[in-house]
Order: C-alpha cells, then structure tokens, then sequence
C-alpha cells in the first residue's frame, strides 16, 4: 500500500526544509509518494526541492489558489491513500506516516483521523486538535489521510470556496463514508497561513456557515461557544481593569495556569506583571514542549512537586467545566479556579 503525500508550494524556501526533511526521515518512505505542487515560485523553493531525492513528482505552473493546487496533486497522485502536508507544516514523528498505513491495512475504512499538534511561533501557544472523533467542527486536514478513490465519489475540492473546501469535503466524507480515529499524533501544524490569520476571522466564519448549510446543519455550536468567549473576556478585561490594583491579590502567590493557549498565556503575562509568580503552565496530556514564553510545562502529576498555592484553569469552551473538575479531582487540597473568578 502507497500514500500519496501532497505539498502545495508557493514562495516558501524559507520554510519548506522542515516539511521535506520530515518526509524523507519517514520509516515507512518506501511506502510514499511525494507530490510538489508549486504555484510558479520565484524564490529557491523549487531548487531547494530539487536537494531531497525522496521527492517524486514536481509539478510548477501558476494556479486559482491552494485548493486548485490540491486538486492538482489529487490528479497526479497515484497512492492508495491521499494526505496534504503544508509547506509550512512538518510531520509529527519519524514513524507517523507507517501508523497510518499499517491501520489502513489492519481496517476496511475510507478514512483516518489523527490528532495534530498546532502551534503559534509569536505567542508561544500550543494545542492538539483532532483529539475526539466526535469533534467533526474542529477537524484539519493536517490528520485527515482518506483513500485515493473517495475522490471519486465525493468530487474534488470546491473551488467556491477559499478557506473551508478542505472542511466540506473532510465533512461528507465523514457524514457518508467509514472511517476510525487513532490516538497518535500526525503532523506539527503552524499557525498564521491563511485560515488562521486574523485578516481571514470573518470569511472563515461565513464560509463556516455556509458549510453548515450546504450540509444541512445549523450554524456550527463551536462558533457559537467562541462568540460566547469573546464576550466572557471581554467581562474579564473590563472586571480587572475596574479595579484599583489589578490582579494585586496575587502578587507573590507561587501559581500554575492550566493550558497552553493564548488565553493561558495572556493570564500568566497579567499574573507576572502584578508580582505573581507563575510556576508553570500544566496539562493532561503528555508534555509536548518544554516551556513558553520563558516559563515551564508540566504536567498535572507534577504539580505537587513544585508547591504551588493556587491553579488557575485558563480553558475556555466546551470542556471548561470538565477540566476544572479533573483539576480538582487531581490536585486535592490545592486550591483551584477559573479563570472566570480572577
């Protein structure tokens, strides 16, 4: 069995090393198929391309955008099972690519999920995606592996649309077809290309919707809980900023904050400026980065060891309330609280 592995390129010399070296560092390479889509660039990607043998086919003509170019390397493809790596993305471990081919021959599916590790180079955030099957709204095609023939009975990518074609299909493909989730993680996805720009926010959420509609579907429930976590800092920055000494309660405290995204690492940068001492941030899972912004990442069976008198759960969402009571459940005897009580 063959994996089709296909890159779309544009200008990206400056960033495509680490996705190629993590390719040809695969255990399984003898099992892929490289495809290079490349937009027309005008920099060094294409001979840097050139410098990594594992790569199997380059194709370069100028296109519509990123989906035209997937469509592309869909046509070239000649793997049993199709994956999209970004330019900008990497794989997660040398022996992720030989995980997904050894399940898709273990099991009579159409499709695979992975979890994928997302990460933000200017804040410092990182997250995992993709961690539930059940999660089909927060889907990225970075854990996405499907079989070469649903692209014949779903179509190809949607060219309507220039953020969410990926979503549609990975969402039919989902509602119609079999597939499984596996506890591994596939790729390392970096923050700030084009559907996670803040310049994007809004066409993203109307191409969301409309999504949603074509599926039949009401308006996504994530979006929804995100709106509501917009308004809920919002009441968080006006509560702190009324009062006369912001956030002095906790000057000296020894403090941990729960989570590795943006909002944790606002919370921490508040605490710190008002002479708290943040200790750590924490998390379930295991550890996936060492620090942030300067400060450590442990994980919550740590806690204890670093004498911590307060954690504060810096989760917003959907699985806020369950966090905050695996916290307490955890941590007994030391103090817990959302971020919503600062």
């Amino acid at each position: 069995m063959k994996i089709s592995i296909i890159t779309a390129t544009y200008n990206c010399a400056h960033l495509i090393e680490e996705c190629l070296r993590s390719v040809a560092e695969q255990t399984a390479i003898d099992k892929i198929e490289h495809i290079i889509v490349d937009g027309g660039s005008t920099d060094k990607t294409l001979s840097t391309i050139s410098q990594y043998p594992h790569v199997a086919k380059v194709y370069s003509a100028p296109d519509r955008g990123i989906y035209h170019a997937f469509n592309r390397g869909v046509e070239l493809a000649s793997g049993d099972i199709i994956y999209f790596l970004g330019a900008d993305d990497s794989l997660y471990e040398k022996s992720c690519i030989e995980t997904v081919v050894d399940a898709f021959e273990c099991e009579e599916i159409d499709y695979l999920i992975t979890k994928v590790r997302c990460f933000d180079e200017v804040s410092g955030e990182v997250w995992h995606v993709n961690t539930e099957m059940s999660d089909e709204a927060n889907i990225c095609h970075q854990g996405f592996f499907c079989r070469s023939s649903l692209f014949e009975k779903i179509g190809p990518f949607s060219e309507c649309f220039q953020l969410c074609a990926d979503s549609f299909f990975m969402k039919k493909a989902i509602a119609r077809f079999h597939g499984i989730h596996i506890d591994t993680t596939s790729a390392n996805f970096r923050q700030g290309g084009a559907s996670s720009s803040s310049a994007s926010r809004l066409l993203l959420k109307r191409e969301a919707n409309a999504v949603a509609q074509l599926l039949g579907e009401t308006t996504p429930s994530k979006q929804v809980q995100l709106d509501k976590n917009v308004i809920d800092l919002k009441l968080l920055l006006d509560k702190v900023l009324s009062k006369k000494e912001p956030l002095a309660i906790y000057s000296g405290m020894k403090i941990g904050v729960f989570g590795t995204r943006q909002l944790s690492i606002t919370i921490a940068n508040a605490l710190r400026q008002q002479g708290a001492i943040v200790a750590c941030f924490l998390q379930t899972t295991q550890v996936s980065v060492n620090e942030i912004t300067g400060v450590p990442v442990k994980s919550i069976e740590e806690a204890y060891e670093l004498g911590l008198s307060l954690v504060i759960n810096g989760i917003e969402g959907e699985h806020e309330s369950t966090i905050s009571k695996v916290l307490r459940e955890k941590l007994e005897g030391m103090k817990v609280i959302s971020w919503r009580d600062m």
